[in-house]
């Protein structure tokens, strides 16, 4: 059965954009979204994580520029804007998603653009009804030599793992059916919630990492840390978040330092 919303419409996706402090980046990531060429219905919700700068206003504005759109294509808008009470991404994803309502829910962080045809190319993937979930191959907004280097690994390295049947979907841009998304339900409240939704999803079904790069997202974490710092990062909070031990690993995250990391969005 396809969503409906409260005035009637079938939506085919809920695009659901969380945020916290992200006025530098937003309107980019919104513009993009307004820029899809696309005929599928669609509707935009920004979930704002209570916010302290211009965020959420700029989120607001955008609500009468997206329904503009309407006049001159088929795709029909109910934007909507949610401010949470508490903080962390995946608590604002949730509460997006609770008042989606798109057949497919897609979650693009606030710091990522998406080319023109990413909801058309994703919907495309979707008509195998096996398929779950999906993400697209991405770019770092800095074209500097080393983070074109871990740009061309990390994407090397998911679209091998989706080939061979363990897609990683990375939670800056991932579509998921709200089936699948509502039967492991949503996203757990730890960090790295997107790695972790992505095991749930691949033991129940099929997930996809395409190989089209259609998202631009933020090398700032690469940027700030270095690429071994940030491989140190995301090591240990899988261990943690995971309750798993990877066998080796560098220098270890106090327990107090990844309470830190889970909750200081």
């Amino acid at each position: 059965m396809k969503a409906q919303d409260s005035g009637g419409a079938y939506m085919d996706f809920s695009v659901i954009v969380p945020a916290f402090n992200e006025e530098r980046r937003i309107a980019a990531c919104l513009e993009s979204i307004r820029a899809q060429r696309t005929r599928h219905s669609y509707e935009v919700i920004v979930s704002d994580s209570n916010s302290t700068d211009r965020t959420a206003s700029i989120a607001a504005s955008y609500a009468d520029k997206l329904a503009d759109r309407t006049a001159s294509i088929a795709a029909s808008y109910a934007d909507k804007l949610v401010v949470c009470r508490e903080r962390g991404t995946a608590r604002a994803r949730n509460e997006g998603a609770r008042l989606a309502c798109g057949d497919i829910l897609a979650f693009i962080d606030s710091d990522t653009v998406i080319m023109p045809d990413y909801l058309d190319t994703v919907y495309e993937t979707f008509r195998d009804k096996r398929t779950l979930a999906v993400s697209c191959a991405f770019k770092f907004t800095n074209r500097r030599p080393k983070l074109l280097a871990a740009e061309y690994a990390t994407n090397a390295y998911y679209i091998l793992r989706s080939l061979c049947g363990a897609a990683t979907l990375p939670g800056f841009n991932v579509c998921i059916r709200r089936g699948a998304f509502e039967r492991v339900g949503g996203f757990r409240l730890c960090h790295l919630e997107d790695l972790d939704m992505s095991i749930k999803l691949r033991q129940i079904g099929k997930t996809v990492y395409l190989s089209r790069r259609l998202a631009v997202t933020s090398s700032r974490r690469l940027e700030q840390d270095g690429i071994a710092g940030t491989l140190k990062y995301y090591m240990d909070l899988f261990e943690a978040s995971q309750n798993r031990r990877l066998g080796f690993h560098v220098i270890k995250l106090k327990r107090s330092q990844y309470n830190d990391y889970v909750h200081r969005e």
